[in-house]
């Protein structure tokens, strides 16, 4: 069914059956294991896993934000701190170290409930209701809190490096015995970005654009500025328990604001693990 010149530039002889390559467009000869059929090329198994694992990391990105996710990553974590807290039995040194929890109980207090479960309940509490008003199916993928675990190690790297020059700074917690630092440690990394991270930057957000009506970005660059202060001036009297330094506070500012970066990109899960990873790091190696 070919023109004769087309046999005659292929050199194939007249009359004999022709097929074209799909992906060259190139007559082939016919043979006995193509007769009928169109010749393809194989398959792009590389475009094909490349595709599938750029779906598999959009999937863990967006299911890594869902509150369901951060409440099973998050539990272990809010449990270890509460059996603790029990265990070593600080209430004068959480008073005075962790302000996040204090500050949750100040607030509940009003409302007539004060008791030390109150933060571990408030966040546990905060979590479902955002489940429930979102609208999100109750289903837990088990990998997400393993892949959460690793990508919080990830990005508390960086902070540990911002670590090492604010070692001076931090040496609030230093004479209390090592299991009661590690309750300091769990509890500071938990609440601090549930106070300053979760309930001001959503809060400050959710107010400056719905209320004020400025526009979405800028609302969260305001809303990340203001909460990063609070995050380092909280942490000096009268408020905190450190004196008041300009070093310390700079490098307290820089410190929130990564993790404000962390929690406006990667959702309050991911932030509290990096929290949580950077103070038991730094405990580690100051105890080292």
């Amino acid at each position: 069914w070919l023109p004769q010149s087309v046999h005659q530039r292929t050199g194939a002889r007249p009359g004999e059956p022709r097929f074209f390559n799909a992906a060259a467009a190139v007559p082939t000869r016919a043979s006995a294991d193509n007769v009928g059929m169109v010749r393809t090329p194989p398959p792009n198994v590389k475009s094909k896993t490349g595709t599938l694992t750029r779906r598999a990391a959009r999937r863990y990105w967006l299911a890594a934000h869902e509150p369901l996710h951060c409440l099973a990553f998050l539990l272990p974590l809010v449990l270890a701190y509460e059996v603790g807290a029990l265990m070593v039995r600080a209430p004068a040194a959480d008073d005075q170290q962790l302000v996040a929890p204090r500050l949750i109980r100040e607030l509940a207090a009003w409302v007539g409930v004060d008791a030390a479960w109150v933060p571990g309940l408030a966040l546990l509490l905060t979590l479902l209701i955002w489940q429930s008003v979102t609208h999100r199916p109750w289903r837990i993928h088990v990998h997400v809190p393993f892949l959460m675990l690793a990508e919080s190690l990830a990005l508390a790297l960086p902070l540990f490096v911002l670590g090492r020059l604010l070692q001076q700074a931090d040496a609030s917690g230093d004479s209390l015995e090592f299991r009661a630092r590690v309750v300091l440690a769990l509890g500071a990394g938990i609440y601090e970005e549930l106070v300053f991270r979760f309930y001001l930057i959503s809060g400050l957000r959710r107010l400056l654009v719905d209320v004020c009506h400025v526009p979405k970005r800028p609302a969260v660059l305001a809303a990340a500025a203001v909460a990063t202060l609070a995050f380092a001036a909280c942490h000096f009297h009268p408020v905190g328990a450190e004196s008041f330094t300009w070093p310390a506070f700079l490098l307290l500012a820089a410190a929130g604001a990564y993790l404000a970066l962390v929690f406006v990109l990667r959702g309050l899960g991911v932030a509290t693990g990096c929290h949580v990873a950077y103070n038991l790091i730094s405990l580690l190696v100051r105890s080292a």
